[in-house]
Formats: C-alpha cells, sequence, structure tokens
C-alpha cells in the first residue's frame, strides 16, 4: 500500500485467455511487487444476494418488476431467477447494473478503507 494505486484484474472466471495482453503489465507488477499489494476478493455469495435485495427493496412498491424481483429472490436459485428477471425487465435491467455498479463502488472502497486503517504497515 505504498503507492496507493489501485490494479483491478479479472478473475479465472472473466478471463479469456486471449485478452491476456490486456493486463500483462498488470499482473507483472503484481508478481514483482505482491508485498506492496493487498487483495479485495469480489463480494461473496451473501454480500451479493444483499445488493440484490436493496435493488429490489428500493424498488416502487406495488409494482409488477417488485413482485418478480421478490419472488426470483425467494425461488430456489435465486442468482438464477433474479438474473433472468432482471435480464428480462426492459428499462429496470439498466437501473439494476447501475445499481450494482455503484454498490460494487462503496465495496471496493469500504474494503480500502478497512485496509488503511487495520492492516497497513
Amino acid at each position: 500500500m505504498k503507492n496507493n494505486r489501485l490494479i483491478f484484474i479479472p478473475n479465472d472466471e472473466g478471463f479469456d485467455p486471449a485478452d491476456n495482453d490486456a493486463w500483462d503489465e498488470d499482473i507483472k507488477e503484481l508478481k514483482t511487487n505482491s508485498s506492496e499489494y493487498k487483495e479485495i476478493e469480489k463480494p461473496d455469495s451473501t454480500e451479493s444476494f444483499r445488493f440484490m435485495e436493496d435493488f429490489t427493496d428500493g424498488l416502487p412498491d406495488n409494482t409488477r418488476i417488485k413482485v418478480t424481483l421478490i419472488e426470483a429472490l425467494n425461488k430456489r436459485k435465486p442468482f438464477r431467477e433474479f438474473k433472468y428477471e432482471i435480464d428480462n425487465s426492459g428499462d429496470y435491467r439498466q437501473l439494476w447494473f447501475d445499481f450494482k455498479n455503484q454498490k460494487m463502488i462503496e465495496y471496493v472502497k469500504d474494503r480500502v478503507d478497512y485496509i488503511i486503517k487495520y492492516e497497513s504497515n
């Protein structure tokens, strides 16, 4: 954490080997100076589920999309069900992506603040 630099590299799931060149410089930097960086893991399933709940809770009451998403979150495979419903929800799909992006920004900021406060040298 000496340089306060953030490096974003996709995990193996989102990493296309054909795009490897795009990340080469950052990967080399991390390998060379690994002790100067802290890894921030992606949100776990509990946190990701909370994002979906928060989005759904923020929708106007008595709307079909809110009811549909609540039902999706209560099904056996809530992530798959939520994704299916949101992908087929018209304008709400973009609202979800905007909301999720903001939540991810807040998530990273919280983790960085924690690292600075409790894990800095």
